[in-house]
């Protein structure tokens, strides 16, 4: 039965908040817009209960209610709070268990000296290092030109002189203009139609519903024919080869979202005709004081554009590990395909602001890369002493708290358990993927949400289980606002982890395996190896091996210090593990076609995208009941082994060396690096 229809049934029965929980995962499988009447008519019979559902609020766990009930979606009785938050406190007290360490040589004894991996990014938006590597995201192979979109309301006068300057631009490749009007009051059809002979020009509109500028992006967007877009606000007239400097690069690599600077001039004395003729004119205009206070930054008796500083600093973005702040909608080019794989403009940002940091941070998660082009330089029309149409700095006190809700990375600190509120957006998400757990999945999903860092999901992928594992998600969780999950056919480890992933909506990933729990502050002490270091691409802890009745059988195999050599020749990379969702998206995904060391051969890929933390500590209890793969398929597990490290050195370009086992023993993993024996030609 499909979502929808389970949700259907449940608001049948009158159990909307069941029926509302479905729907919201319908949305963000399918699109809001095909379940957008459904769940409005939920909310409405929602809003008559006085709180969220009594059989919900019976079996959500204590942190959860405390977090519903600071968020005024239930009410909880003082005592029942208090109590809450002592649980909480309870676990804040449990602290994972420090290790003594030896002292290691982090590259192995016989390590060949010439034997070099490839080299790890200088920041986590290093476009250098990005160069053609084999990513998920294949390049565009559309049409070769650039959709231009203009999005306005009123102006006409300044959209005149914009398109003024699209005539003028000098390039060798196609481009078109699509005019967006948010429902101007003026008429910009005369506007329009002297272009007509002049550029390859669109005019869409929609009706005045109040400030829509990501929605009239959008309808621009959908209208473009090109599979490069850009984003040209009308106050934004661009310099003569703006089209060309962005072509040049989106050919190259459409894996980079480009970013042009602004300069601010006044235009009100000039007109259309005048740039027609002469179109060095725009460009010698002097510069001006802007009246955005928000945007702008004085500097002596002209404003300038406030990223510029950091532009120089970081190389255009090359060395910054959040180029998405800079990521300003008004004058940016990038593939369309970026829309299809991290969303559309987030039609809920209704006031000036932050809508282009939202979106910037899903391109960013989804594994775009950001790139500031000088000749991407287009001139803010400005005119002194006039008052903007939009009131910018009450517009951003709006939007910035969305984007704190959506915009988990950098915008969000964590808060006290006493007022942190349930986000849109968690910061962090455990995935399990699950098969036949019915005896454990519960105590494994308490775990997660029993962590000190309550900003959080879970989320889980049901691979086709024939026991109850399915019943069970559905019996206790279907309603629960922190637990996520989906059932597929069964489909192997690779395929039950990738689906798991695709579910997470947090910057910060960890895994848990369905058997296994965690203790409570295994993603605190990761997270703020995270927090220190924003170029981690993945921290980990150790475990300890227990019994399924949780008796201590030993503690797990720890390897004191990582090194990616010492990666390449062991897995040395134990539970716990996070990573972060741009350095997964980076990778090609689990490999769904091998049943065994699909951790191994993810954390390989994984350590060729970024830099690895290990901490000492034993934050994660592994379960041992003789079921689990790497025990019953030892020799396929072995044959696994050495595929995915040669798979590894093949992706980072060596050829000289092979990852070879030295004995027959299927428990055993000693091994030699030979040097490939290379066929003469005659």
């Amino acid at each position: 039965m499909s979502l929808i229809s389970k949700a259907a049934e449940y608001f049948k029965k009158k159990e909307y908040e069941k029926a509302y929980v479905l729907y919201k995962q319908a949305a963000d499988q399918y699109g809001e817009e095909i379940v957008k009447y459904n769940l409005i008519v939920c909310e409405r019979h929602l809003e008559e209960l006085p709180t969220i559902n009594k059989v919900t609020k019976s079996v959500l766990d204590p942190i959860t209610k405390l977090l519903l009930d600071n968020t005024k979606q239930m009410t909880l009785p003082e005592v029942e709070r208090n109590s809450a938050i002592k649980h909480y406190q309870k676990l804040k007290n449990v602290k994972s268990e420090e290790l003594d360490v030896k002292s290691v040589n982090p590259i192995p004894s016989d390590w060949p000296e010439n034997l070099k991996l490839a080299p790890l990014p200088e920041s986590t938006n290093d476009f250098k290092w990005l160069g053609n590597k084999d990513l998920k995201y294949k390049s565009t192979e559309g049409e070769l030109g650039l959709s231009i979109i203009v999005p306005t309301f009123n102006r006409s006068k300044i959209l005149d002189v914009t398109l003024a300057c699209l005539v003028n631009q000098e390039t060798k490749y196609p481009f078109e203009v699509i005019v967006a009007d948010d429902g101007s009051k003026e008429d910009l059809t005369n506007v329009i139609r002297r272009y007509e002979n002049l550029l390859d020009i669109k005019f869409v509109r929609q009706r005045d519903y109040g400030y829509q500028l990501c929605a009239v992006r959008n309808l621009g967007l959908r209208t473009a024919k090109y599979e490069y877009v850009s984003i040209l606000d009308c106050d934004m007239a661009p310099e003569r080869f703006w089209v060309q400097s962005y072509m040049e690069l989106l050919e190259k690599n459409d894996n980079v979202a480009l970013i042009g600077p602004r300069k601010y001039v006044d235009t009100h004395d000039i007109q259309p005709e005048a740039i027609l003729k002469k179109p060095e004119l725009i460009s010698s205009l002097p510069e001006v004081v802007t009246n955005n206070t928000v945007a702008g930054r004085t500097k002596g008796e002209v404003s300038v554009d406030w990223r510029l500083e950091h532009f120089k600093n970081t190389q255009n973005l090359r060395l910054c590990n959040t180029p998405f702040r800079y990521f300003s909608g008004g004058n940016v080019a990038f593939a369309r395909k970026w829309l299809d794989i991290a969303g559309w403009f987030d039609e809920e940002f209704t006031h000036w602001g932050g809508e282009d940091n939202e979106f910037g941070y899903r391109l960013y998660r989804a594994g775009c890369f950001f790139r500031a082009v000088d000749g991407g330089l287009a001139y803010h029309q400005e005119p002194p002493g006039k008052e903007n149409e939009t009131d910018r700095a009450a517009g951003k006190e709006i939007t910035i708290k969305i984007v704190q809700q959506k915009v988990p990375y950098f915008y969000r600190k964590l808060e006290p358990i006493e007022t942190t509120t349930l986000k849109k957006v968690p910061l962090v998400s455990i995935y399990i993927p699950a098969y036949n757990c019915e005896a454990t999945i519960e105590r494994c999903i308490q775990s997660a949400l029993d962590q000190t860092v309550i900003d959080l999901e879970v989320c889980v992928c049901n691979d086709g289980s024939t026991d109850s594992t399915k019943e069970i998600l559905e019996t206790k969780y279907s309603t629960h606002p922190r637990v996520r999950f989906v059932t597929q056919k069964n489909g192997g480890i690779g395929k039950a982890s990738n689906t798991a992933i695709q579910l997470c909506r947090g910057y910060y990933i960890g895994q848990l395996d369905s058997d296994d729990y965690l203790e409570p502050d295994a993603v605190e002490i990761c997270l703020k190896e995270f927090q220190k270091d924003h170029s981690l691409a993945c921290v980990y802890t150790t475990n300890r091996n227990v019994n399924p009745d949780g008796s201590l059988i030993k503690n797990g195999y720890n390897w004191p210090e990582y090194s990616r050599e010492k990666l390449t020749t062991a897995m040395i990379c134990h539970h716990f593990r996070m990573f972060t969702a741009r350095a997964w998206n980076l990778t090609l995904g689990f490999d769904e076609k091998i049943t065994n060391a699909v951790d191994y051969d993810m954390y390989l890929k994984l350590s060729e995208i970024g830099p690895f933390k290990h901490i000492n500590k034993i934050a994660y209890n592994r379960v041992l009941h003789g079921e689990n793969t790497s025990i019953k398929k030892l020799k396929q597990q072995k044959e696994n082994h050495y595929l995915v490290v040669n798979s590894s050195l093949e992706r980072q370009g060596n050829k000289n060396y092979q990852y070879n086992s030295v004995s027959d023993d299927d428990a055993c993993r000693k091994y030699s690096l030979d040097r490939k024996i290379r066929k003469e030609v005659k």
